[in-house]
């Protein structure tokens, strides 16, 4: 009886080990070593921060993010986009990631060679805005608190709310299974992989600050179509629409939907985005990377820096999201040329529930008051004492819809809205041929601690299914534990051997 009994509780220790630890910590490669060898492949070169190509500016503040570039690196490539905006052919995306990179790196967009870059941002849209445009100039003015007059041409609730009007539904025969973003803005297109992955970082961006019922049902929606959009292969693919064709499937398309999926608090690795065992992130891992760098197709042969630049803003927005950052969040960056320039946010998304905002931003005090300075601390108590009053305006709400077989449909409704203006209550990527965008100063309600960027009905975070090995991101706490745990297994084995005899 003695021996039976050792015997059941020996084996039910070994039952509860197993699965007491999520079976992806025990994954070969993961996301840390990815982003590692990834930065190693950038940094390998001694002329890459001394060039602009590609998307470079979005690559060096992701890497600055994680604080992986050295003082020297930062002086080179500050210079690089000091010639760069000098030039007379600057896009408004050109002007938006520099200045993404400019804060990442610890500068300070608004006052930078004596211009204020972030105030040629919000004081007129761009000449021939796109979807995408729109996304990036949300981004580049969220990149920090910047003091931003309601009355902007192009405030950040101006473009949030062009964004949203800017969403295309997608219908499956009577039911309506989410919209998505074109990067054009005739709303005769169907909504595309890489557009929407953009969009829904700028909305998440601008959302986790400021509570605004339509984008949180835009970011739904968003949600919705990359849900539907996701191949069997667990990747996507670059054509609009929603297909079940694998021709398309790429790893910048995929890499698009996961930095857009992180931005919203949605953890693009959970069973909602698991097929046949495979998600986006584990899809990446396994099927593109080719030494230190990343393909574009999966039937590719060589690394494509294009794509290995987004693959690599991927994989670090997925690290942050399991650390309650976002990619673009650079609040707590202090403006200094230093080495390490990375930076948390405690109050980012949390998984599959959006975002909670525990800190708080003071206003400008940028000496010329010119709308785009320094934040310093203020209380929250403080910060909800300083309401305005906006007067009352008509907000003109577009819904443009496509059917399966593309037909379109325009419904116009206009609204009254009274709109409360509050200070911040706290202080990436793209597609083959979009632009990125920066950072804003934020001038509509701020979000309380309970706003989410996230859907509501996203709140509990689902068990993940198996993840194969080279899949998700591993904290070290899970590295730790899953070595404890397989040591520990080790030993009961030994006892098991010795004093059962099997």
């Amino acid at each position: 009886m003695v021996g039976k009994s050792a015997r059941r509780l020996f084996l039910g220790i070994v039952f509860v080990l197993a699965f007491a630890v999520p079976i992806h910590s025990f994954a070969a490669g993961s996301v840390t070593e990815s982003i590692q060898d990834t930065a190693g492949y950038f940094q390998k070169s001694p002329d890459f921060f001394k060039k602009s190509e590609l998307d470079s500016d979005l690559v060096v503040a992701a890497l600055a993010k994680k604080g992986l570039l050295q003082k020297e690196e930062i002086t080179d490539y500050t210079k690089t986009i000091s010639h760069k905006l000098q030039s007379s052919n600057v896009s408004r995306g050109d002007l938006d990631k520099a200045i993404i990179a400019i804060k990442a790196m610890g500068g300070d967009p608004a006052q930078f060679n004596g211009r204020n870059l972030v105030k040629e941002v919000y004081t007129s849209p761009a000449d021939k805005p796109t979807a995408t445009v729109y996304a990036f100039d949300l981004i580049a003015l969220s990149t920090d608190d910047y003091t931003i007059p309601s009355n902007a041409e192009n405030a950040p609730a101006k473009i949030a709310a062009k964004l949203v009007n800017l969403e295309v539904k997608i219908n499956d025969g009577a039911a309506t299974v989410g919209g998505g973003w074109s990067w054009d803005t005739s709303g005769q297109t169907p909504p595309d992989v890489d557009s929407t992955g953009m969009v829904l970082t700028a909305l998440g961006m601008y959302q986790k600050y400021y509570h605004d019922p339509s984008v949180k049902k835009a970011i739904r929606d968003g949600k919705k179509f990359l849900m539907k959009a996701q191949k069997s292969n667990g990747g996507y693919d670059y054509n609009s629409g929603i297909s079940t064709s694998l021709d398309g499937v790429n790893s910048s398309s995929t890499a698009q939907a996961i930095i857009g999926l992180s931005s919203i608090g949605i953890d693009p690795t959970s069973n909602k985005f698991t097929k046949n065992h495979v998600n986006p992130v584990s899809f990446l891992l396994n099927n593109f990377k080719i030494d230190n760098g990343f393909k574009w197709l999966p039937s590719d042969k060589v690394i494509n820096d294009f794509a290995t630049e987004e693959v690599f803003e991927a994989l670090v927005a997925y690290d942050l999201f399991l650390k309650g950052d976002t990619l673009y969040n650079f609040r707590n960056v202090s403006s200094s040329n230093s080495g390490n320039t990375g930076a948390t946010d405690s109050g980012a998304g949390d998984k599959d529930s959006g975002s909670s905002n525990t800190g708080s931003k003071g206003s400008d005090n940028s000496p010329n008051n010119n709308g785009a300075g320094k934040t310093t601390n203020q209380s929250p108590a403080a910060a909800a004492a300083k309401v305005v009053e906006k007067n009352t305006k008509e907000v003109v709400t577009k819904t443009n819809t496509i059917t399966k077989d593309h037909t379109i449909t325009n419904n116009n409704t206009i609204t009254k809205t009274n709109t409360v203006e509050k200070p911040a209550a706290a202080k990436n990527q793209t597609p083959a041929k979009a632009e990125k965008a920066s950072n804003a100063k934020k001038e509509d309600k701020p979000a309380t601690a309970t706003d989410q960027a996230a859907p509501a009905e996203d709140v509990q975070q689902e068990p993940k299914k198996v993840v194969i090995t080279k899949t998700t991101g591993i904290s070290p706490v899970h590295g730790w534990v899953g070595s404890l745990s397989a040591g520990a297994g080790v030993i009961l084995l030994i006892i098991r051997k010795k004093f059962l005899g099997v």
